[in-house]
């Protein structure tokens, strides 16, 4: 436990591990500068679309740093050896890839074989929308994920097998018009595949086989919800939904359909699919509807630079004096259920709250530290089942230096 003490004005409170060795500075990427408006306007990129750079030489040194890496930043939710069962993996959904069983779902190549390198670092850079596995793109540089990767593909006998394929590529095709007769081929598609069976008639994830559905390791599996697109784990687009219907899903219920339809029909029913998305809900603008006037506050007495790591704080003790203005940046190194991470302090909890704050999406609160005592900082998003994540709390000291009157 790092405890850290206040040393004035416009203190920097900075990360120090969490019962691990830090990752040393190198190996974290530069901090990138917001996006302009117009790229801002531009697409997410997505699985297929994501570009990747030559991978570095192999070497023991090289795997060696992917074994370190992999320790540091992967083996909470997959386990040290790799298979799924790590300390944080009983409290995620859906449950850590095994990577000893070498299913993987998001690939270029055909169902039952192995992903290609380059899939494996998309994987790694991006992450799984929708999931708790975070886009590493923005924690590790490109040759820590290559080393992620290499290391990866040593925890199943499968990489080393010269009998593998991973060089056959699925072919998407061209895409054919996009016009409500392509549409309707889609609709009569959905029904001929069989999709309603799991996904349901109106693509919500309800289908009459939806509570049977299990993945590789028994666990029950939820049938994807069309009417949303921040569950597609490739990221969405037309693209990508044709792919996985190309490639299916391996370790999941998810077949291939590749010998089933043709590259056109892939596309048709695409775009039926993307006709299940639901509208966005515009939230009412209105006044606030809190109980407290909250106080205008100038600038910080004390910045707090506060992650986390494998689900526990860095720091966990965090020292103040009572009277000041503190402002607390937090960003997680996983996404939690997928919905990001928390931050709120017991009896500050209307004025310090912070939530869904996710990998490269930093969130930052500033309250006045107006009473003095130990007060408990715990998770506010979907960190655990129960109130608070057994392993996601610390603990606010503000100390009150004014001296006692007679």
């Amino acid at each position: 436990m790092k405890r850290l003490l206040w040393a004035g004005p416009s203190l920097l409170l900075l990360s120090a591990g969490c019962g691990r060795q830090p990752i040393p500075a190198e190996s974290v990427a530069a901090p990138k500068p917001p996006p302009s408006p117009a790229a801002a306007a531009i697409a997410p990129v997505t699985f297929s679309d994501y570009p990747v750079p030559a991978k570095p030489g192999v070497t023991p040194e090289f795997l060696a740093r992917g074994r370190q890496m992999f320790d540091q930043n992967c083996a909470a939710c997959h386990g040290p050896k790799g298979d799924g069962h790590g300390v944080c993996s009983n409290f995620l959904v859906p449950r850590p890839r095994d990577f000893t069983q070498a299913h993987y779902r998001l690939r270029s190549t055909p169902t039952g074989n192995l992903p290609t390198d380059a899939d494996l670092f998309r994987a790694v850079s991006l992450g799984l929308s929708g999931t708790p596995m975070p886009p590493w793109r923005y924690l590790l540089n490109e040759t820590d994920r290559w080393a992620v990767v290499e290391y990866v593909k040593t925890l199943s006998p499968r990489f080393a097998d010269p009998k593998e394929d991973r060089t056959t590529l699925v072919q998407l095709g061209d895409p054919p018009p996009r016009n409500e007769a392509a549409i309707a081929d889609g609709r009569a598609l959905y029904t001929k595949m069989g999709c309603y069976n799991c996904h349901g008639a109106s693509g919500q994830g309800d289908g009459p086989s939806a509570l049977n559905l299990t993945d590789d390791t028994g666990q029950h599996i939820p049938a994807r919800d069309f009417s949303k697109p921040s569950g597609f784990k490739a990221g969405y687009a037309t693209r990508e939904v044709v792919r996985g219907f190309l490639t299916g899903f391996d370790g999941t219920p998810m077949p291939s359909f590749e010998s089933a339809m043709s590259k056109t029909e892939a596309w048709k029913l695409a775009y039926y699919v993307e006709t299940l998305v639901k509208p966005p809900v515009v939230p009412v603008a209105r006044a606030s509807q809190g109980f407290r006037n909250h106080e205008e506050l100038g600038a910080p007495d004390v910045k707090i630079k506060l992650t986390e790591r494998a689900w526990h704080y860095v720091p966990d003790e965090i020292h103040v004096q009572k009277g000041q203005i503190v402002e607390v940046t937090f960003e997680p190194t996983d996404n939690g259920l997928g919905a990001g991470h928390g931050f709120a302090v017991s009896s500050y909890d209307e004025v310090a709250f912070i939530n869904g704050a996710m990998v490269g999406a930093p969130k930052t609160v500033k309250f006045r530290a107006d009473r003095a005592g130990k007060f408990t900082f715990y998770c506010a998003t979907q960190c655990s089942t129960d109130k608070l994540h057994p392993l996601m709390n610390g603990t606010l000291f503000v100390e009150d230096t004014k001296p006692a009157t007679n």
